[in-house]
């Protein structure tokens, strides 16, 4: 670990994981904080789904792939050649509505 890092610890499906993070970066820690206290509640939320037929392992490979679809819909959502393709269709129909 180098001096401008510490390591914080993290605890998800009963163990405890040491990350580490710049040190002065608050931001930084938060987001790791959040993250692992959202992975812990979609795992709950799996567990109970699934009533213990799937073990943790499996019940963290599908919370990985919910949270990955959310950031593959946020960058969509970001994405500002998305809007405008939006804008460009909405423009195609109004267009042709005026022409009627």
């Amino acid at each position: 670990m180098k001096g401008n890092e510490f390591d914080i610890k993290l605890e998800v499906a009963g163990r405890t994981y040491s990350v580490p993070v710049r040190r002065g970066n608050e931001e930084e820690e938060f987001l790791y904080r959040e993250a692992a206290k959202r992975v812990e509640q979609h795992l709950i939320q799996y567990r109970q789904y699934f009533a213990k037929s799937l073990g943790d392992a499996q019940l963290l490979t599908m919370v990985a792939i919910h949270l990955a679809r959310d950031v593959l819909r946020l960058e969509a959502e970001n994405d500002l050649e998305t809007y405008a393709r939006k804008i460009r269709l909405w423009m195609d129909q109004l267009d042709d509505y005026l022409k009627k």
